[in-house]
């Protein structure tokens, strides 16, 4: 723009002080003027149009000279941003913008194997958790066969102490035989090796008998368990994967329960999946375990990880079968009240299971995510917001819903941007916005009404 404006005022100007020149000296001749006005005229006018053509085409010649390859550098910028370490950019300017392509290029070959050699360690970790898990568990079968029959006096009497020693041993082996079972369901979910077996369910009837067998660990703490379910479809899922995960929320509901307490169990059809929930009336969750619920062995503080026990990747398998038909799993928790875990699976089978990262992903994975949509939709000043709501323990999702319609009303942000910035953060944890506001919105009708 800068060189058409100069290209275009500086003969213009040239043109215009020759023509007052040419002009003062024709009407010193007078008798000649008027016919040398016209083609003076004709003359400076047609002299500034192919200047100005000159100079158009020029400059658009040497603006196209830079936008497309800057353009291009644009492009494969994106694609190195989805993951695609194959891109390369190719710009044949000679000049730095074909250095900085060779520079580019140099730095996505650094990248893509660096890429390479992290998919071979993740490989070579999914193998060695895989085999090692099976070799730890091959001994594991005999050892609590052997202890059982001294339990049961095969080989003899014992004493009183015996059995107590016979019953602490025992208890321990079976609880490294469920961490050596978790493990290698782990190994199975990261290798993509999980097995599914799609057939038509009647997903009432699997929750019923979910809870039924249930029920026996409820009575021990005298809680008790009330299955809801709205009007569902048969569908084609592997019925034993979905008791798996809500045999394991029910019985962490149950841990975290007190005494005579209740546990709510419901499924309802959605759009394109069906929703389950497990509620319960516990110790509830603070925003940073809310947060961090779903990593690996993580355990909701110190205190309560030893009152209650567990390997703490509970969660993660659930996190991992869910997420490898393609659903979503999140909880929602207010800490002195109780906890709901949420979870989706899609009314259509996905049969081509992906590998699912959840033993070595980043503990911070969410929080990570979380500032990143800060940082999007509030620049330089969203990573001082987000460290302070990180200081205050105020990342749940509620309290972040309610931190951006504080933006919304302060006009700090447009009412478009923080829409979606709400949207973003509800994916984050699992949960689709744009649905929760239609039925605010809707519930807002239905009060007027």
């Amino acid at each position: 723009m800068l060189f058409l404006l100069v290209g275009l005022i500086a003969p213009t100007i040239g043109i215009g002080y020759f023509y007052l020149i040419a002009r003062s000296f024709l009407a010193q001749n007078s008798e000649v003027y008027a016919e040398q006005q016209v083609l003076l005229n004709g003359a400076a006018l047609l002299i500034i149009i192919l200047i100005t053509v000159n100079t158009t085409l020029l400059g658009l010649f040497i603006s196209r000279s830079f936008t497309k390859p800057l353009k291009e550098l644009h492009n494969v910028t994106k694609e190195l941003e989805k993951g695609n370490f194959t891109v390369r950019a190719n710009i044949t300017t000679n000049d730095e913008l074909a250095q900085l392509s060779d520079m580019f290029n140099r730095s996505v070959l650094a990248l893509s194997k660096m890429e390479e050699e992290r998919l071979q360690l993740d490989t070579a970790k999914s193998e060695f958790l895989s085999i090692t898990s099976h070799e730890l568990r091959t001994p594991i079968t005999p050892l609590k066969a052997q202890l059982q029959m001294l339990q049961q006096e095969y080989f003899g009497p014992l004493t009183e102490k015996q059995k107590e020693s016979l019953t602490i041993i025992l208890r321990n082996a079976e609880r490294l035989d469920k961490i050596i079972e978790d493990f290698l369901e782990v190994s199975r979910i990261e290798a993509a090796r999980l097995k599914f077996d799609f057939r038509e369910t009647n997903l009432q009837e699997t929750i019923q008998e979910t809870v039924a067998f249930m029920e026996g660990f409820a009575q021990e703490k005298h809680i008790t368990l009330k299955a809801t379910a709205g009007e569902l479809p048969l569908i084609e899922i592997d019925p034993d994967r979905i008791s798996q995960v809500l045999r394991n929320l029910i019985h962490n509901a149950i841990k975290f329960s007190p005494q005579n307490s209740s546990i709510e169990i419901h499924a309802e059809k959605q759009k394109n999946n069906v929703l389950f929930s497990v509620k319960d009336h516990g110790v509830g969750l603070s925003a940073e375990d809310q947060i961090r619920v779903f990593e690996p062995f993580y355990q909701v503080e110190g205190s309560l990880s030893r009152k209650y026990g567990g390997t703490g990747l509970g969660l993660t398998i659930c996190r991992g079968i869910i997420e490898a038909q393609k659903g979503k799993i999140w909880v929602e928790s207010t800490p002195s009240t109780g906890s709901t875990f949420f979870f989706t699976v899609p009314l259509t089978p996905v049969e081509e299971i992906q590998p699912i990262k959840v033993l070595f992903s980043p503990k911070t994975a969410i929080e990570k995510k979380v500032q990143d949509e800060f940082m999007t939709a509030l620049g330089p000043m969203g990573e001082v917001e987000f460290n302070e709501l990180k200081n205050k323990h105020a990342l749940d999702k509620d309290f972040l819903y309610e931190y951006i319609n504080n933006l919304k009303e302060q006009f700090i942000l447009r009412h478009e941007h923080a829409d979606e910035f709400k949207r973003n953060i509800g994916k984050i944890f699992g949960e689709d916005q744009g649905k929760k506001e239609n039925e605010q919105n809707q519930d807002g009708v239905n009060k007027e009404g």
